[in-house]
């Protein structure tokens, strides 16, 4: 039996033996699991047995060639970032400790391409319906590293920007290492093959000069959000709902408003922003756990799929209502047999017999109808427009509900964080509080006084002392249970009180810089919504008063008719039909004018909800701005608080066991210490909030991205 895990052990790695090589030969989407097995001497069943998948095999095969040099290439960036310190790190560097690691297994395999060049040339070469999810997660850490990295390094690039000349410098070296051999023949023998050190240099020399370049012009698109097929399709059917009609959507809006942007925020410093921030401010506080569970709340919550499906209502409603703005065609057959009498005429029925005289006849007909409405006026157009800022209105409000869910997730993982260093502060002061009873217990039962005084009363304290610790941490594991509770179910899964079991406090984002933007108005969604919805609210009341204008309508039909179904077929039983209709309302009671004045007075409350949304966003950022210098000084004062206090502790404790303190004293400065110590943790907590709610209150964080251009009415 103890040969068995061994064997098992031996076959599992010629089955990745095996298709470690031919993957890299032959690629992952042409190599059948028959041709692995086959390689590696093994049925199909052992394939199943150890790996359940070829998508499974596929992710160990590169699990164990990419995985070393990751490991590499994370110790090389940490040892920079080390190196540079707060500043950042020059593009060589990062581009060294991306490529390095890569040209050292190449170098120590003695070959002219290592198994990873070869792996990774068959991940950039072919299509994305190969590489599974798991496959790409393997360079995920990785790629968020090197990203951030350049992201402070090149701030005056996007993230777009930034990764899309990483992927071409990745690019550029696998073919630079694996296509040696060309360099001679491509000249012509004028250069001769470099090893693999000297190619690296000339690829370091080569990509950060792209890298470092300055950012061209270039049309601006959305930023993609973090969701699922669902938006995929909706942002795809959007794309050609806009594209249908240049002018569906209306122009901004803001004009109509009277509120502004202040050139600088008075908490904050003066500054006037050439570029607008971009939304990673998650990030900032540099905690993987917390990044991943945002994650999975954004993924999975209720509240967030049900803005999706919003949005694809406002979609669907923005086509129907453009499909007025095209003719109407339809089909018809039509089938009619009739009977009619003649009676009172001075003939008979058939063979001169008296009586009524019938005729039966057959109708049959085919045709093809066509109806428009010929939108002369724009009242179609209008109330198209109108869907369209509707839908994009509801698009901004997934991004509200976005941004606002993902500070949700943030505050809880910090409350359930400061529950629990709470809780394990009420066991060590449950712990503290005991051996201070315990010692007035026992000068107490030894008859000692202090000051001609008894123990008895101070006794009576330190065992209420310890009873309140007691009941302390059991609410904080209350809270614990229920904050983890609330975040499984901001994370759309059953409260089971789970989550969160590696919750702690982050450190600290830093200061506010001194280049925070003043464009709040380019930058919250909940603002842009706002906006869209005077947009609407402006093209509804434009739909409005054309709807005292003529509507002009054309009608057609073209198809044949017979009584012999056998003829709908024949061009001589044709007949056509072409019609046109103006009508003008004349008298409707005054539901148009009415109507008029209901949509001005919504254009004039969208106006104002605009402004007053404005408002609150700039005191938002304001009092987020103005609270973080107090809470900066509150936490440094409570630093010391709780220092103090300790020492106090420390120091009536001594005197008191030396029999030169007195009782109340020591009571006194335990209970000033542990208050001292939650208090602070409290405290910190409110100042993670309060950068949560600055973030939010801005939009996004404090990193710059071109501003979005207004949208300008189209001819």
């Amino acid at each position: 039996m103890s040969g068995e895990p061994d064997k098992q052990a031996d076959t599992k790695n010629r089955i990745l033996d095996a298709a470690e090589t031919l993957f890299s030969e032959c690629g992952f989407g042409d190599v059948s699991l028959r041709q692995i097995t086959t390689e590696a001497g093994v049925n199909i069943a052992a394939v199943n047995y150890h790996f359940g998948s070829k998508d499974k095999l596929v992710i160990e095969v590169m699990d164990r060639v990419v995985t070393p040099i990751n490991r590499q290439r994370l110790a090389l960036l940490e040892e920079a970032e080390a190196k540079y310190g707060d500043d950042p790190v020059p593009v060589e560097e990062i581009l060294e400790a991306m490529h390095r690691p890569v040209v050292d297994q190449l170098k120590d395999s003695g070959l002219q391409t290592s198994v990873y060049l070869r792996l990774a040339g068959r991940c950039l070469s072919e299509s994305a319906d190969h590489l599974s999810d798991g496959l790409v997660g393997l360079f995920q850490e990785v790629i968020g590293r090197v990203m951030a990295a350049l992201a402070k390094t090149l701030p005056h690039l996007s993230d777009e920007d930034i990764f899309w000349r990483m992927h071409l410098s990745f690019g550029t070296m696998v073919y630079a290492l694996t296509h040696e051999d060309r360099l001679p023949l491509i000249s012509r023998g004028a250069f001769e093959s470099s090893d693999p050190e000297e190619t690296l240099q000339q690829l370091i020399e080569f990509t950060a000069g792209g890298l470092k370049a300055a950012a061209g012009a270039k049309k601006k698109k959305a930023k993609p959000e973090r969701v699922k097929a669902g938006a995929t399709i909706t942002a795809i059917a959007a794309l050609a709902l806009l594209s249908s009609c240049k002018s569906a959507s209306p122009e901004d809006a803001k004009h109509l408003a009277t509120i502004k942007a202040p050139a600088h925020w008075v908490a904050g410093p003066t500054w006037r922003p050439s570029h607008w921030p971009d939304h990673h401010w998650i990030e900032n506080f540099s905690s993987p756990p917390l990044t991943s569970y945002i994650e999975r709340v954004l993924e999975h919550n209720k509240d967030l799929k049900g803005a999706q499906s919003r949005i694809e209502i406002a979609l669907a409603n923005a086509r129907i209502i453009g499909a007025d703005l095209y003719p109407q065609i339809d089909g018809g057959l039509s089938g009619q047999r009739s009977l009619q009498n003649f009676i009172g005429f001075p003939f008979g029925g058939p063979g001169g017999n008296p009586g009524v005289l019938s005729s039966r006849s057959n109708q049959f007909g085919l045709s093809l109808n066509m109806s428009w409405e010929l939108d002369l006026w724009g009242r179609i157009r209008a109330a198209k427009s109108a869907a369209v800022a509707e839908f994009e209105q509801s698009q901004f409000d997934r991004g509200t509900a976005q941004l606002s869910i993902a500070g949700q997730a943030a505050k809880s993982w910090f409350a359930l964080a400061e529950a629990r260093d709470q809780a394990e502060l009420a066991r060590d002061t449950i712990t503290i509080y005991s051996e201070t009873e315990r010692l007035i217990r026992d000068r107490f039962e030894a008859g000692i006084e202090e000051g001609g005084q008894g123990f008895a009363s101070q006794l009576l304290l330190a065992e209420a002392d310890v009873e309140n610790a007691k009941e302390t941490l059991q609410t904080r594991l209350e809270l614990v249970g229920r904050t983890s509770r609330q975040m499984e179910v901001l994370a759309g899964a059953y409260p089971e009180g789970r989550e969160g079991t590696a919750a702690s406090l982050p450190g600290y984002p830093g200061k506010v810089p001194a280049d925070i933007p003043a464009t709040l108005l380019d930058r919250r969604p909940d603002l842009a919504s706002a906006e869209r919805r005077i947009a609407a609210a402006d093209k509804r009341l434009l739909e409005a008063r054309r709807s005292l204008l003529p509507t002009i309508g054309l009608t057609s039909s073209f198809g044949t008719t017979s009584e012999d179904f056998s003829n709908l077929l024949d061009s001589d039983f044709t007949v056509w039909s072409v019609a046109g209709n103006l009508a003008q309302p004349i008298l409707q009671g005054g539901r148009l004018r009415a109507n008029i004045s209901k949509r001005d007075a919504e254009l004039d409350l969208a106006v104002t909800e605009y402004e007053q949304a404005a408002l609150t966003a700039f005191s938002e950022v304001e009092n987020a701005l103005a609270a973080e210098a107090f809470y900066n000084q509150r936490v440094s004062a409570l630093l010391k608080s709780a220092r103090l206090s300790r020492d106090a502790y420390q120091r009536s404790l001594e005197e008191f066991s030396g029999g030169t303190g007195d009782v109340l004293t020591v009571l006194s400065a335990q209970q000033r210490t542990f208050a001292a110590e939650s208090q602070l943790l409290s405290v910190r907590r409110m100042r993670l909030d309060n950068r949560v709610d600055l973030y939010l209150a801005l939009g996004g964080s404090f990193r710059h991205c071109e501003p979005v251009p207004e949208k300008t009415p189209q001819s």
